[in-house]
């Protein structure tokens, strides 16, 4: 069966049809005179300019249809049940206030209500984390994702199960977010996730001053973009490598050159099967793709690769795959892995090709898989017990601006969500015994292994301890500490 990654201009052909009833959806902009108990965020622009973005089509070759969007100066104020919890004064370049854009590309092409993004012009603790998540960046995420795998065809709380999930999986760091309501220049915008970006800091991406932040972005030919091409990019991909560090503005020739160099010697040890371990940390890879394919994750190029090295000089700092962030596919695979474990677009379809990545994969799976559910679950319920009368309350209100979303009880939405993820870790118990009965190895268990206590061959014969390159061409049952067995076959 000839496997297909969606091509992203399908994508948005779907959803310009599938969104022009909600485009055409009359924004009422009322403003409440009560609001539920969660956080207000209230924008006041200068001269009351609200943000704006031109659409753009891509270059022939490449796929997608993104935005461009300029900051607009104004103040941001949080408040909650009448209490000032932030305040960043009118706009004063570097020294107060708030610049605002509409983010995103497919979404903010698209959606009826504009995602954001929000720089702040010095440091806060917008999420009430404590002082050492202070920062100057932040999104608003739209509350409505169109997933038709969902009940009517939308969920408001993927992002929370998503990140949830990365939680259970002991990422080493899974963006916060929290649900607000928001008004610029006095009209009502909706219910939003005001989330983390990712961005390199002490309690996001760590890295010191020489390491460096990319993207496997299929945007990367979007106007005002740092990027660079490599050449298995250029013959097999439409992707390229955009920054998130250093910021282009700051970025030298050399620093550029340095960076593609070395995603090029990555790049050549991945695509030739010749083994990558020594350049790419296989855990933070494998972590990474496990996350997708529990989730069944659909759309292969809109799922933001982040990568990142925490060093750039030292050759024991490896390459490492960052947050997941976008799961507005999560679900929609059924029978299969996620896209992203077999898409051309980036490196899980070679690394499944190297039994050391394999294991690493499985090894993961087995260690973290039993946790999953019960951490979602309750991270779900948490959720709930927290925020769930204001949530609903600012659903109702959100549907009296865009009519035909948050059509869903929290309730509805959270046993939705549960009864996916069951579904998906059932399938993904098949899918992985599967990987490992094709993928056991002959030599796939070095002398190094002392993880396997006993091996025997299928008459029964004793092999444990024999020297693997000794061992006969055959199929051998191997024991492991950890009290799992599995079956592995000697080329």
């Amino acid at each position: 069966m000839t496997r297909i990654t969606m091509n992203k201009n399908h994508i948005l052909a779907a959803m310009a049809v599938l969104f022009s009833v909600i485009v055409s959806t009359s924004l009422k902009a009322q403003t409440p005179t009560e609001w539920p108990d969660l956080p207000l965020l209230t924008i006041k622009t200068v001269d009351g300019v609200m943000p704006t973005a031109t659409k753009v089509s891509p270059p022939e070759g490449c796929v997608g249809e993104g935005i461009l969007s300029e900051h607009v100066p104004g103040r941001l104020v949080m408040t909650l049940k009448g209490e000032t919890l932030y305040d960043s004064g009118d706009y004063v370049k570097g020294e107060s206030g708030v610049r605002i854009k509409i983010r995103g590309n497919t979404t903010g092409a698209y959606l009826a209500q504009h995602p954001y993004k929000l720089k702040l012009s010095k440091k806060a603790d917008l999420l009430q984390l404590g002082n050492e998540h202070k920062s100057k960046d932040f999104a608003l995420l739209s509350m409505f994702t169109r997933n038709t795998a969902m009940k009517n065809n939308e969920s408001n709380i993927l992002v929370n199960t998503g990140l949830a999930l990365c939680r259970s999986l002991g990422f080493p760091w899974t963006p916060n977010t929290r649900p607000v309501n928001v008004v610029i220049n006095g009209k009502y915008q909706g219910l939003y996730h005001l989330i983390e970006t990712v961005e390199r800091a002490d309690t996001r991406i760590k890295t010191d001053k020489t390491g460096f932040v990319i993207e496997n972005d299929a945007y990367w030919w979007k106007e005002g973009e740092t990027y660079f091409r490599t050449e298995h990019q250029v013959a097999n991909t439409y992707m390229g490598y955009t920054f998130k560090y250093p910021d282009g503005d700051d970025m030298t020739e050399e620093q550029l050159a340095d960076i593609k160099n070395y995603m090029e010697k990555v790049e050549t040890a991945v695509y030739s099967n010749a083994g990558a371990s020594d350049l790419i940390d296989y855990n933070s890879f494998a972590h990474w793709i496990l996350a997708h394919d529990i989730l069944g994750s659909y759309d292969a190029a809109g799922s933001n690769m982040f990568l990142y090295k925490e060093n750039g000089t030292t050759e024991d700092s490896k390459l490492k795959m960052a947050t997941l962030w976008d799961f507005d596919s999560s679900f929609c695979t059924n029978e299969d892995w996620s896209r992203q474990h077999y898409s051309y677009l980036f490196f899980y379809q070679s690394l499944f090709q190297d039994k050391n990545f394999v294991r690493t994969y499985l090894d993961l799976y087995k260690e973290k898989i039993a946790a999953v559910y019960p951490y979602v679950e309750n991270s779900l319920k948490e959720f709930k017990e927290k925020y769930g009368e204001a949530f609903e309350k600012s659903m109702e209100l959100h549907r009296t601006v865009y009519a035909n979303e948050c059509m869903n009880t929290l309730d509805e939405q959270i046993a939705d969500v549960l009864a996916h993820l069951k579904k998906r870790l059932a399938k993904l118990e098949t899918l992985t015994a599967g990987l490992e009965q094709s993928t056991a190895i002959g030599s796939c268990v070095d002398n190094s292994d002392n993880r396997v206590v006993s091996r025997t061959s299928m008459l029964g014969v004793d092999f444990t301890g024999v020297d693997v390159n000794s061992l006969p061409v055959g199929i051998y049952i191997e024991k492991r500490a950890d009290g799992t067995i599995r079956k592995v076959l000697n080329k």
